[in-house]
């Protein structure tokens, strides 16, 4: 019998050994616990800075967006000293030169081919000062365009040279129509002449 006492005296032995093991692992394990229950303490607090910070940013962000918002929204309204700028009445007056000039251009005895001609000038001159003031237009009102009141007076300086050199070949055609005209009536004068002295 000597041999079941040393079979429970063994299993008593390595039970024994078994708890102190278990007691050991158990204890083990709470200080990986309480480790990971101040790591998660930490990471809460790394998280919270994180989150204040990206908040910050985006105050940060948010209140730069609306300097910008502002800055843009202030380009796209038109100062009045710019609408009272000198060269806009005198783009204007041109482009209403240019239009009278063609009509008492047309209105003198040309023939069927010049009147064409004079006509397609008008035209192509006619859509050119739709463009100039439409472009004026844009430049002078609110909401249009997203201008500096620098970048504005420079675009209605552009059309101001642009209408000038239409305004300055219309006034040329119109010396040059007239011009002829009076040499056409001079010549039929002179072939008047000539018929009744013959």
């Amino acid at each position: 019998m000597a041999c079941p006492k040393k079979i429970l005296l063994s299993i008593f032995v390595f039970s024994a050994c078994g708890a102190a093991r278990a007691q050991s692992d158990i204890q083990a394990m709470l200080k990986q616990i309480a480790k990971l229950e101040i790591y998660i303490i930490d990471l809460e607090k790394g998280y919270k800075i994180a989150r204040q910070g990206l908040t910050t940013i985006g105050e940060i962000k948010n209140g730069e967006f609306n300097l910008h918002s502002l800055f843009f929204s202030s380009l796209k309204t038109v100062s009045p000293a710019i609408t009272k700028y000198s060269k806009v009445a005198e783009i204007i007056s041109d482009q209403l030169s240019i239009v009278n000039q063609f009509k008492m251009i047309l209105k003198r005895p040309f023939t069927p081919t010049e009147i064409a001609y004079i006509t397609s000038l008008y035209n192509h001159m006619s859509d050119e000062c739709s463009k100039d003031l439409d472009a004026l237009v844009a430049v002078l009102t609110d909401g249009e365009l997203e201008m500096t009141d620098d970048e504005r007076i420079k675009r209605i300086d552009g059309i101001y040279r642009d209408t000038k050199e239409k305004y300055a070949f219309t006034s040329s055609l119109t010396i040059k129509t007239n011009h002829l005209i009076t040499e056409r009536n001079k010549i039929s004068n002179e072939m008047q002449i000539l018929k009744t002295l013959e």
